[in-house]
Parts: C-alpha cells; structure tokens; sequence
C-alpha cells in the first residue's frame, strides 16, 4: 500500500506530521527527565569502574553538565528535530573528548535524536543527509580515539584491529538502525493519515449515497402515487361529471356511478398493491401494472369512459424486462390520462413498436389546438406537470428519450424509446376489442 502523504526518497515536497499535542509536549519532557535520571544512574556506576584506572574521567560537576546538555535539548526533539540531532551529537562527541565516564545514557540519547530527525523532520532529504554527516563525524571521531593511542604504543596486534573493525561495524550499524526505524515509523504514520483522512471520505461517500437513494426512493414513490391516484381520479372526475349531468337519465347515470364505484375500487387495490411492495423486501415477489401484456386492458378501461382508443403493435415482438414494460405501461397509462383531462380528444392511437434493441411507444391524439401554442396550452396549463416529470424521471432511468408536444398533424404526441434487447419471441399482446391484424414492420 502506498504512502500518499509521504514523499518518496529525494522528493523535496515538505511533509507535516501535524501540530504537535500537548500530551506529545509533556511526553517529551517526562522522556527527558528520565533520560537524566537513567543518566545519573550509569555515570555514578561508570566513575566507580573508571576510578583508580589509568584512564583520564571528567570531574563530576563537569560530567553532570555534560548529561545536562546531552539530555535538555530532547525536550525540544519533535519541534526542531534536525536541529536537536545535531546539537546532541556535537554535545556527544564534547563530553567523549573531555572524559565523560560514560557511554550507555549518551548513546541511547544520540540513537534517539537521530530516529526523531527521521521520523518527524518536515524534509526527509534534510533528515537524511543531516543523518548522514552526523554518522560519518561520529565514525571519524571513534577512528581517531581509537586509533590514535594505538599508533602511539607501537605496533597493532592481530586481535586488537579486530576489535576495532568491530567496533567501527557496530556502531555504523547503530547509526543506521537509527535512521531505518524513523523512516519507517515517518511513513507508518503517513499511511495511518491517509487511512484516516480514506475513512473520513468514505464515511462522506457512504452518506451523500445514502441521501441520494432516499431521494431516489422518494422520487420513484411519488412517481407510483401519481399513477395510480391522477389516472383513477381523473376517470372518476370524467364518470362523476356525466352522472351529474345525466341525473334526469337515471339509467346513464347508474352506470356513470357504476364507473366510479368501480374505478375507486381499483385504485383503493392498487394503493394497497403498492404499500404492501413498499413493506415487502426487495427481492419479494409482488404484483403490480404487468407490463406491456397489460396495455390493452388498458386501452379497453380508457375506450369505456367514451375516448376512442386504437391500439397497434408493429414488429416481431420479443421479451423485454419488467422493469422496461412497466415504464412503458405507465408512460401510455399517463398519456391517456392526460388526454381525458386536457385535450378534449375523440380518438387517440397508441402505437407498441419493437425494435432490434429498442422498444418504444407513441400516443397520439386529436386534441383540439392544433398549433404548437393552442395544444400546449390545452395539455399542460391545467395540469401540475408532475405528470410529464415522473415519465421523463422513468425514461431516464433505463437511458431512453421521450418526446412529449405538439403533433405536426395536429393534437398531442407521447413518445418513449427505451433501449432492450432482443431475446426470445413470443406473441403480441391483442386489442380485446380489434379484430386480430398487424401492420407491417416499422423502419
């Protein structure tokens, strides 16, 4: 997995950690005062080896200032950590050349100041390199201590050039574990950042996707609450107005009434159908508008309250999905609403064409307004417009076109395209009330 946030060896771009916390603050200072109290601890141990010996210690209060120096800067290690690595190694190399007893505590500070350049320096190249001068100056510095009295006593045994190969191979070791594990633990926190900052999107991702399926979801039940209620109540509208004209006809007007007992009673059983899919699980088997099969029970339905509906199918038809036919289905089943309400139509044509990898439908009819303006008026200036709002939201959502105006021969024209393709054949839905024809294939 990659770093993002952390720059590749040699790149210049400045990376932060982030501000440092008051907790890191006083860690740092505890972490100091340790060191110090560790420090004490192998001085005092390292003045007692040393003493009596022929080698030369610092006075006391003058190793104490030395620990002094090697540990106070380590307070400020992570907010100037190039700076800190190389004050202490300065202060290291100092004490060593004045005498200082011992070497546990300064080379815990020095491996600790120099893992910090690595780990939290704004620059990796600044870290490196700074890394890298105070190694060789260190390595110089144990060249010449130990090899200097060497060269003064005569010549080197066998034994003793081993012991300084080994010594010098230990402590370049030390130095370069120093800087591994602070390079490591720099991009170890980089990728946790980005891991964060990865969780903190996807947390967005996850609701913004959230907040757009219920949207959807809204959508698409107000779109099944139009259906249903506008084609229904607008029937019954058309059947109650009749009854009401005709009440002096007490036969014209029962069956008026019959019309609307009857069509209340289908949409009280279509509201029902669609609130028991709304509390079914997705993948519950449910009923519902069947599809194109259903368009010529429709257009008898419609035929019934005095519009004359001729229903066509053009080409060899094929299965589509359900999805697709229902969209059809309430495509035509809007169309004619909208007709019965708006146009003042006699005849309105739906015509079912199926394509090579298409299907489409077209309602027409013969509205009074001919022109563009007049026929508008007529469809749309009465009405909300959701209606012509959830056809197109219907036909958006399968990729096809709809086209809903003025006809050029007058009247008003629905049109929708939705792309399907073509699997098995089987038989055309029939117009109950046609004799059984089929116009030749559209191209």
């Amino acid at each position: 997995m990659s770093a993002p946030d952390c720059p590749a060896d040699g790149d210049e771009t400045v990376w932060r950690r982030g501000v440092l916390t008051r907790r890191q603050a006083r860690g740092d200072v505890w972490l100091a005062a340790g060191l110090l109290g560790l420090g004490l601890v192998t001085l005092w141990l390292a003045s007692l080896a040393v003493e009596g010996s022929e080698l030369e210690a610092a006075a006391p209060p003058e190793a104490i200032g030395w620990l002094l120096a090697l540990c106070a800067p380590t307070v400020l290690r992570r907010r100037a950590p190039v700076a800190v690595m190389v004050v202490v190694s300065a202060v290291f190399i100092l004490s060593q050349l004045r005498g200082y007893p011992d070497s546990t505590t300064p080379s815990i500070v020095e491996f600790l100041v120099i893992y910090t350049a690595n780990a939290w320096a704004r620059s990796r190249r600044a870290a490196l390199v700074g890394s890298a001068v105070v190694t060789a100056a260190m390595l110089v510095w144990l060249g010449v201590a130990v090899l200097g009295p060497l060269q003064q006593g005569g010549p080197m045994l066998s034994s003793t050039v081993a012991a300084v190969v080994y010594s010098f191979v230990l402590n370049l070791l030390f130095f370069v574990a120093a800087v591994w594990f602070g390079r490591s633990s720099r991009v170890s926190a980089a990728r946790r950042r980005a891991l964060e900052r990865a969780g903190v999107d996807l947390r967005a991702a996850q609701e913004l996707v959230a907040d757009r399926a219920i949207g959807e979801e809204r959508a698409r039940i107000a779109r099944e609450l139009h259906d249903v209620v506008a084609h229904h109540v607008a029937v019954i509208a058309i059947q109650a107005g009749a009854a009401r004209r005709t009440l002096h006809q007490p036969e014209i007007a029962s069956g008026a009434l019959g019309a609307v007992e009857s069509t209340a009673r289908t949409a009280i059983d279509e509201l029902e159908r669609m609130l028991t899919v709304l509390r079914a699980q997705d993948d519950a088997p449910h009923d519902g508008p069947t599809g194109l099969a259903a368009l010529p029970q429709l257009v008898a339905d419609t035929r019934r309250l005095g519009l004359d509906v001729r229903f066509s199918t053009h080409g060899e038809r094929f299965d589509v999905p359900d999805s697709v036919g229902v969209t059809l289905f309430r495509v035509v089943q809007e169309a004619l609403t909208n007709t019965l309400k708006h146009a003042s139509a006699g005849v309105a044509d739906v015509r079912l064409r199926y394509r090579d990898r298409a299907v489409e439908v077209e309602v027409t009819d013969d509205g009074v307004g001919g022109g563009a303006s007049s026929s508008t008026q007529q469809h749309g200036s009465a009405g909300s417009g959701l209606g012509q709002r959830g056809m197109r939201e219907r036909v958006d959502l399968h990729g096809g076109e709809l086209h809903v105006g003025p006809h050029a021969k007058g009247g008003y024209r629905v049109r929708a395209v939705l792309p399907a393709v073509r699997t098995a054949t089987v038989a055309a839905p029939e117009d109950p009330a046609r004799p059984r024809t089929r116009e030749a294939p559209a191209r």
